[in-house]
């Protein structure tokens, strides 16, 4: 799950990320053709229009300044102009500053502003428009000037940008499928020309629709991202055309150049799926191949706590890390059945002597008993009870007490043998258990007890800067042929322990069990 966290978040990531790097990218990679294209559109109409008002200019300081009062020359003049270079195809018109013509052939309107222009001395454009044959023409006018400089008439041409096929140029330089060329009209507010042929001569969008339109209207010359009137995004450059005032458009709706994005978002998508599907599955395999020591190690270790299987060492199959932890439980399950050893000693030893306690003891003569009746054998149980252990452990210290103790059970192991058991159940009380007796188990027990007091009276070696402690030891015996209870034979072997110290100490007394 985790692997499979990562990759989603992967993919996710580097989806978002390149979707983001590819969208800048692009964006400014059309930013920067459609800047080039705007700018060679300018170039071209600029030139376009130069090329004209050029010929305007030169027209005007050649012409005769007699003319101007010969209608009927001046008409000629012109119509021979215009033959040698068609680039007025409409014609030339000569009129003075109220708007007469020379020629005697009517009167023009002034309200242009490229009569004003001209008038003022500056040769420029006027307002495009369209004919009755919807055409799209382009008056022009230059100032003619007398031999003082002052201008004396103006001179007017009329451009067919359809004729001349600019438009044509235009409406062919499509961007893309949908992308165009605008040309603009600041001054008048108009869409000179378009690709989109509708377009042309229709007025610009009010402000606030576009606000890079806006910005352009207002003299910005570069590139951004805009939505048009139409609510499509789109990418544009914008670019001058100085002989009019004018600019050029050049735009690209943003989905048409953003395209590619959609295309690499697709193939990360399809690409990238079977390719985290496989990355994932060759993971679980080897997740897999890795864990299996340990999953199996896992098992094999639930099972033991369960008591399926014996505490044993797991096997190290890998010297990795898995074998490492494999080893560290190991080291663990060793100490833990050195503990267990430990522990269960602790509960079936003395903790001083080493010798089996009253628990110990009771499974001994539980396993001595069944032994007895399936035998037809007898045992016997020897209580045995320190005489002055107390006045010893009270003059000469615990430490001495300690020693004496295991000083006795010492002597006491010596005496028996393989198959017998020595017990310590008290502070200063023994129990012997013999058992498989060859001959009368009573003189056998008697015989036994008898060395247990000479082995015990012998004199102490306490090592206290003392001489030599002699005790004593009292023992009672109780005799048993299988049909007993191990309560009932210390209890037994009890009272006749406390009959031999009634006696005298240092004695022992024996009382054979009755069956019941």
């Amino acid at each position: 799950m985790m692997g499979l966290l990562m990759a989603v978040v992967g993919t996710a990531g580097s989806y978002i990320q390149l979707s983001r790097f590819m969208r800048e990218e692009l964006t400014r990679s059309v930013a920067v053709q459609q800047t080039a294209l705007a700018a060679y559109v300018a170039r071209n109409v600029d030139n376009y229009l130069g090329e004209r008002l050029s010929f305007l200019e030169r027209l005007a300081a050649t012409l005769p300044p007699e003319l101007l009062t010969q209608p009927d020359r001046l008409r000629a003049w012109l119509a021979e102009r215009s033959t040698l270079s068609p680039v007025f195809p409409l014609g030339l018109m000569v009129a003075d500053a109220t708007g007469k013509r020379l020629d005697g052939t009517g009167q023009l309107a002034t309200d242009g502003s490229e009569f004003a222009s001209a008038r003022a001395g500056q040769s420029a454009p006027g307002r495009p428009r369209a004919t009755a044959s919807r055409h799209s023409v382009l008056p022009m006018a230059a100032p003619v000037r007398d031999a003082a400089g002052q201008v004396a008439a103006v001179l007017l041409g009329t451009a067919d940008l359809s004729a001349d096929g600019l438009l044509d140029h235009l409406q062919q330089g499509r961007v893309g499928e949908a992308g165009g060329i605008l040309v603009v009209s600041p001054r008048d507010r108009i869409f000179v020309a378009s690709t989109d042929a509708s377009m042309s001569l229709t007025p610009t969008p009010p402000d606030g629709v576009n606000p890079l339109h806006d910005r352009a209207m207002a003299g910005y010359r570069g590139s951004g991202t805009t939505r048009n009137a139409k609510g499509i995004d789109e990418i544009s450059a914008i670019a001058s055309v100085p002989n009019s005032g004018w600019f050029v458009v050049a735009r690209l709706p943003v989905s048409e150049a953003l395209a590619p994005v959609g295309r690499m978002q697709t193939f990360i998508l399809q690409q990238r799926a079977p390719a985290v599907a496989a990355v994932l599955i060759v993971i679980g395999l080897i997740m897999a191949w890795l864990l299996r020591p340990l999953l199996r190690a896992a098992d094999q270790a639930d099972r033991m706590t369960r008591g399926e299987l014996a505490l044993t060492p797991l096997r190290v199959v890998r010297d990795d890390e898995i074998g490492y932890l494999t080893q560290a439980f190991n080291r663990l399950l060793a100490k833990l059945l050195d503990n267990q050893e430990a522990l269960a000693r602790l509960a079936h030893h003395d903790s001083l002597t080493g010798l089996p306690n009253r628990k110990l003891l009771d499974e001994r003569l539980q396993q001595a008993l069944a032994r007895a009746k399936r035998h037809a054998r007898q045992m016997a149980v020897l209580y045995l009870d320190l005489d002055g252990f107390k006045k010893l452990n009270d003059t000469l210290g615990h430490e001495a007490g300690d020693k004496a103790l295991l000083e006795i059970a010492h002597r006491l192991q010596g005496l028996v043998r393989q198959t017998d058991t020595v017990a310590r159940i008290g502070g200063d009380e023994f129990v012997l258990l013999a058992a498989d007796f060859e001959s009368s188990a009573e003189q056998g027990a008697t015989t036994l007890a008898q060395r247990c007091i000479d082995a015990i009276a012998r004199p102490l070696q306490l090592e206290m800067g003392h001489c030599d402690t002699v005790i004593g030891v009292s023992i009672g015996i109780a005799l048993g042929n299988g049909d007993e209870t191990p309560r009932d034979l210390l209890a037994t072997a009890d009272a006749a322990m406390y009959r031999a110290k009634q006696s005298g100490r240092g004695n022992y007394a024996v009382t054979p069990m009755t069956p019941r």
